[in-house]
C-alpha cells in the first residue's frame, strides 16, 4: 500500500526503473551545471579576494636593503681652524680663523700628495650657500647665524690610504682636522631618507618635539606604520626600502673604518632604522620632506646624495 509519498529509489527493486534522483537529474541538467559553474566561480573569486588582499597588503611593505657591494669609500674634507680663542676646543687653540688664501694653499700642497686623485678647495661663502640651500630644501631657516668657513675636498685613490693622507694634511698648520665624507649606500637607489626616532644621540634631541609630551625611545609600531602610509600617500613614492638597525650599524663600520670598533657609532642599540624612497621626480623633495618631517617617530628627513 501506497504511504502517500515517492519512493527515493537508488537502484534497488525493478531494475527496468530509473532511480528517481538520477531521472531528476537528467531532467535538470542545464541548470544543475549552470549552479555548479556558478559555486566553483564564486569559490575561486573568494579565494582571489583573499589572495589579492594579501598580495595588495604586502605591495606597501617596505623592501629591505638591496643586496648590493657597499660602495669604496675614497672622499675627504680637511676642516681649517675655525679662529679658537684661547682656551678654545679643536686643535688651533689661539689660531685664528683660515682665510681663503690659506685654504687654497693647503689645496695647492695636497695637489703634490700622490696618494690623492683629486683636490678641490671651497670657499667659506660657497659652504656658506651649501647651508643655506640644505635648510631651503627642508622649508626651515638655520637656528643661527651661518658663519662662512673654508674647506678642502679631496678624493682617495685607494681607501686604504686615508690614515697616512690625514696624518699628513693634519700635520700642516692651517689645519683643524680631516675627516671621511663617506659616499652613500642609498645614493641612485634612493631620493629621500626618513630617519626613524632610535636610541641614538640626534634621536635623543630630535624627536620631543614630534611626540607628546613623555614619549620616549625607539619608534613603535604604530608610529612606524603611520610615517609608512603617510609615504605612500605621496603621488612620487615608487619604492619604499627599511633599512634596519643593524643595516645602519654595517654601514657606519664601513664609512669609518678608522673608527675604534666599539665605539658608539658602530652600536646596534644606539642605532635606528630609516625608510629611504625613491621618488618619481626628485624634484618633489621639499614637499615630500614637509609632509613627513613632523610626525611623532621621525627624527630628520633629508635628501640623498653621493656624500651624505
Amino acid at each position: 500500500m501506497s504511504s502517500g509519498h515517492e519512493e527515493l529509489s537508488f537502484g534497488g527493486g525493478d531494475p527496468d526503473r530509473e532511480p528517481w534522483l538520477q531521472a531528476w537529474v537528467r531532467a535538470h541538467a542545464g541548470p544543475v551545471r549552470m549552479l555548479s559553474v556558478c559555486a566553483a566561480v564564486l569559490l575561486v573569486l573568494g579565494a582571489a579576494g583573499i589572495g589579492g588582499r594579501y598580495l595588495y597588503e604586502r605591495s606597501f611593505e617596505p623592501l629591505p636593503p638591496p643586496e648590493a657591494a657597499f660602495p669604496e669609500q675614497r672622499g675627504l674634507t680637511v676642516f681649517l681652524c675655525e679662529g679658537y680663542g684661547p682656551g678654545g676646543g679643536g686643535r688651533c687653540p689661539g689660531r685664528r680663523k683660515a682665510t681663503d688664501a690659506e685654504g687654497r694653499a693647503v689645496a695647492e700642497r695636497m695637489r703634490a700628495i700622490p696618494e690623492l686623485a683629486e683636490v678641490v678647495f671651497v670657499s667659506g661663502e660657497q659652504n656658506r650657500r651649501e647651508t643655506l640651500a640644505y635648510y631651503a630644501d627642508l622649508g626651515e631657516e638655520p637656528s643661527g647665524e651661518v658663519t662662512p668657513f673654508p674647506t678642502v675636498r679631496a678624493v682617495l685613490r685607494r681607501s686604504g690610504d686615508f690614515a697616512a693622507v690625514a696624518e699628513r694634511v693634519k700635520a700642516m698648520p692651517e689645519v683643524d682636522r680631516v675627516e671621511r665624507d663617506p659616499t652613500d649606500f642609498w645614493w641612485g637607489r634612493a631620493d629621500l631618507a626618513v630617519a626613524l626616532c632610535g636610541t641614538d644621540d640626534w634621536s635623543r634631541y630630535a624627536c620631543p618635539k614630534n611626540r607628546p609630551a613623555g614619549v620616549t625611545g625607539a619608534v613603535s609600531a604604530a608610529e612606524r606604520q603611520a610615517v609608512l602610509d603617510r609615504i605612500w600617500a605621496l603621488s612620487e613614492a615608487e619604492t619604499v626600502y627599511l633599512q634596519d638597525r643593524e643595516h645602519h650599524a654595517r654601514l657606519m663600520r664601513h664609512y669609518y673604518p678608522e673608527e675604534p670598533a666599539g665605539g658608539r657609532l658602530f652600536r646596534v642599540d644606539l642605532s635606528r632604522e630609516t625608510f629611504y624612497v625613491k621618488l618619481s621626480d626628485p624634484a618633489a623633495f621639499p614637499a615630500a620632506a614637509e609632509a613627513l618631517k613632523s610626525l611623532p617617530g621621525v627624527s630628520t628627513v633629508y635628501r640623498v646624495e653621493p656624500g651624505k
